[in-house]
């Protein structure tokens, strides 16, 4: 009697994992794949969606007629011109508003209490 050999606590080997992705592509059943290498139907299911996932993807490769790449021209940092600023009549009147409108406040505040 051949003993068949419990397989389920080891890491997939390339072989094993190879086996399994020619039979699924055969047609075969999980049931069957599990039973041949001696693995539960679940550990086979991922391990051929894993091996499908990593031959369908290719590795990053930059095509052959994509040339250097093109380069904006750069622009000059330009230092802004400082306006001086005129003391004008409106600031002045903005200033003397702000004082009487203090004053007229502190005189109502202090005719209240």
């Amino acid at each position: 009697m051949i003993k068949k050999s419990n397989h389920q606590n080891q890491p997939w080997s390339l072989s094993d994992s190879n086996y399994a992705w020619d039979e699924h592509k055969l047609g075969r059943s999980h049931k069957y794949i599990a039973r041949k290498l001696g693995r539960s139907e679940k550990a086979v299911e991922i391990n051929i969606s894993k091996t499908r996932v990593r031959l369908n993807t290719t590795p990053f490769t930059l095509e052959q007629s994509v040339g250097p790449a093109v380069v904006k021209h750069t622009r000059k940092a330009r230092a802004k011109k400082q306006v001086v600023v005129e003391h004008d009549q409106k600031y002045w009147v903005t200033f003397f508003i702000g004082f009487a409108g203090g004053i007229f406040g502190a005189v109502v505040t202090a005719f209240i209490l």
